[in-house]
C-alpha cells in the first residue's frame, strides 16, 4: 500500500509551509537526514512570466519553504526547471524565485545542457532528450502546482516532470499523437524513465503546492485561482495526483495520466490501495472547483469527426480576444503545428489556421494576457454536446 501525507495549509508563510511540509515528509517515513550532502533537485512548475497570486506557478514561498528544509539538513538544492517559452533566467526574475535563489545560495540547472533519457518499458516513446543535471542528483523533489489543464484535464505531479524537457522542445511532442490520451500515454513514458532513474539508493517524492489551486481554464492566466488549503506529499504520483482530484471533486476517470498509469503498473489509484496521512479527507473536500471546458478526451472518436469540417463543428477552438491581445505572439512561437500567424488586415490578433490547428491549447496555456479563450463549435451550442 502507497501512503499519500494530506495536510491542512491555509497560506503561504514561510513558517507554515516549512513545519507543514516537514510534517509530510516524516509522515513518508523520510528522515530528513537523508539530505545531507545529498544533490537535492527541486523542480517547481514555472510554466511562465506570472504573479504568483495568478495560480499559475509554485508559489516563490512554497518554493523557499522546500529549499529552507533541505539547506537546514545539509543537502544542496538544485533548481531544474524549463519553461514553456521564455529562458528561465527571464521567469526567476518576474516571479520572484531570482531574490529566493540567490538568498538561499540555490544552484541553477543549465538548460542547455542535455541528455536522453531511456525507458525501454514504454508504450510509445523510448527516449526523451531532457536536462542533464537530473541524472547527477541523488534525490528530486517534484514540486507541481494543482491546476487544470486543456489536454490532460489536470496537471500536477505527472505531468509536472515534462518541464525537463527543453523550451520549445516541448510544445513538439503535441505533434506525434492526435489525441489527449495519447499525449498522457506520453507523459506516462517519460514518468516511467523517471521511476527507473530514481530507485534505490535514488529517491523521488512529491510535495504539492495546493495551497491555492487553479481551475477553469488552465493551466496558464486563462485560469481562475481557487484556494483549496492543502498539501500532498507522497513518493507515487499517479497516487498524489488521484487524491487530489478527489479532493476536488473531478472526475478521475478524465485523467488519464491516473487511469493509463495504474492500468501500467506504474501507481495506485484506489482508495482501497492508498493510506491517507495527516488531516481527514473528508474535513478538506472542496466544493465547486471547476474543470476545464476541453471536452475531446478519447481516441475512439474517429473519422468523420476528426475531419476539419466536424472538428471545427464539434470541438472547442482558440479564439484570440482582441481587447486584451498585444500582439507579442508568443502563441505563435509555441505553436507546434504551425497554425498561427500574423495579424491580417484590420484585425488586432494572430490569425488562426482552424485546418491546421491541433487543439493541444498550448496558446491558451501561454498567452500572458489570458487573451486566448475556449470557443465551443457550433454544433456544440446547438447540440449541448458535452463530449
Amino acid at each position: 500500500m502507497t501512503r499519500v501525507s494530506l495536510l491542512r495549509c491555509e497560506d503561504y508563510s514561510v513558517e507554515l509551509l516549512v513545519n507543514t511540509i516537514i510534517r509530510g515528509l516524516k509522515d513518508l517515513g523520510f528522515d530528513l537526514t537523508e539530505f545531507s550532502n545529498k544533490r537535492v533537485g527541486l523542480k517547481p512548475n514555472l510554466l511562465t512570466s506570472v504573479a504568483a497570486e495568478r495560480a499559475v506557478i509554485t508559489h516563490p514561498e512554497f518554493f523557499r519553504a522546500v529549499v529552507k528544509i533541505v539547506n537546514a539538513s545539509g543537502g544542496k538544492p538544485v533548481l531544474v526547471e524549463s519553461p514553456a517559452f521564455h529562458p528561465l533566467e527571464r521567469v526567476l526574475r518576474r516571479v520572484g524565485y531570482d531574490e529566493i535563489v540567490r538568498e538561499e545560495g540555490v544552484e541553477i540547472a543549465d538548460v542547455n545542457q542535455k541528455e536522453i533519457l531511456y525507458n525501454d518499458e514504454s508504450e510509445l516513446y523510448k527516449r526523451f532528450e531532457v536536462i542533464r543535471e537530473l541524472f547527477s542528483l541523488d534525490i528530486l523533489l517534484n514540486l507541481p502546482k494543482f491546476k487544470t489543464h486543456g489536454a490532460t484535464y489536470i496537471t500536477a505531479a505527472v505531468k509536472n516532470l515534462f518541464g525537463t524537457i527543453p523550451g520549445l522542445n516541448k510544445s513538439q511532442w503535441h505533434m506525434r499523437v492526435k489525441t489527449k490520451e495519447k499525449f498522457s500515454e506520453i507523459l506516462l513514458d517519460l514518468y516511467g524513465g523517471f521511476l527507473k532513474v530514481f530507485r534505490n539508493p535514488k529517491k523521488m517524492i512529491t510535495i504539492m503546492d495546493a495551497v491555492v489551486g487553479l481551475e477553469g481554464e488552465g493551466p496558464g492566466p486563462a485560469g481562475k485561482p481557487k484556494r483549496i488549503g492543502v498539501i500532498l506529499v507522497g513518493t507515487d504520483a499517479i497516487a498524489v495526483d488521484f487524491v487530489a482530484a478527489n479532493l476536488v471533486g473531478l472526475d478521475v476517470r478524465k485523467v488519464f495520466t491516473i487511469t493509463a498509469g495504474v492500468r501500467r503498473g506504474l501507481g495506485k489509484a484506489s482508495f482501497d490501495d492508498i493510506e491517507i496521512s495527516g488531516d481527514p479527507f473528508e474535513e478538506l473536500k472542496v466544493e465547486g472547483f471547476r474543470p476545464t471546458r476541453s471536452t475531446i478526451t478519447s481516441d475512439m472518436v474517429r473519422w468523420p469527426l476528426t475531419s476539419d469540417l466536424f472538428k471545427n463543428l464539434f470541438v472547442e477552438r482558440p479564439f484570440p480576444i482582441q481587447e486584451r491581445c498585444t500582439l507579442c505572439y508568443q502563441c505563435k512561437e509555441i505553436c507546434p503545428a504551425g497554425a498561427i500567424g500574423i495579424a491580417r488586415e484590420k484585425r488586432r490578433t494572430p490569425h488562426y489556421d482552424y485546418k491546421k490547428c491541433i487543439r493541444c491549447f498550448c496558446c491558451v496555456e501561454i498567452c500572458p494576457e489570458a487573451a486566448i479563450e475556449l470557443k465551443r463549435g457550433k454544433l456544440q451550442w446547438i447540440m449541448g454536446s458535452r463530449w
